[in-house]
């Protein structure tokens, strides 16, 4: 009868798209969004810490007032990952919000 195999520790996730990080220098790296994040609290940071913020308008037409659901909305921002980052993914950082009726 043979052993069963060990888990295999795989690197973290990048917190906005989800894909699989590398490890390089110290840090673990999302080349797609142009993050890399710290150990051991994984607080992020721009690749290259001298590229502005994308900016783009959060896009989510789910996000339009009473759209999810009545007297909610969400405030939206514009996209906090570096320009130039490559994933199809803005990450605006929106959030919920009652709507005053």
């Amino acid at each position: 009868m043979s052993e069963l195999p060990s888990a295999v520790v795989q690197n973290p996730a990048c917190g906005v798209c989800g894909c699989e990080t590398t490890f390089d220098d110290g840090y673990f790296v999302c080349e797609d969004c142009q993050l890399r994040f710290d150990q051991p609290n994984f607080g992020a940071s721009f690749l290259d810490p001298t590229v502005q913020p994308c900016g783009a308008r959060c896009d989510n037409a789910w996000h339009g007032d009473h759209k999810i659901q009545p007297g909610a909305g969400y405030d939206c921002g514009a996209c906090k990952l570096p320009t130039g980052h490559t994933s199809i993914l803005h990450w605006t950082g929106c959030l919920p919000r009652s709507i005053a009726s």
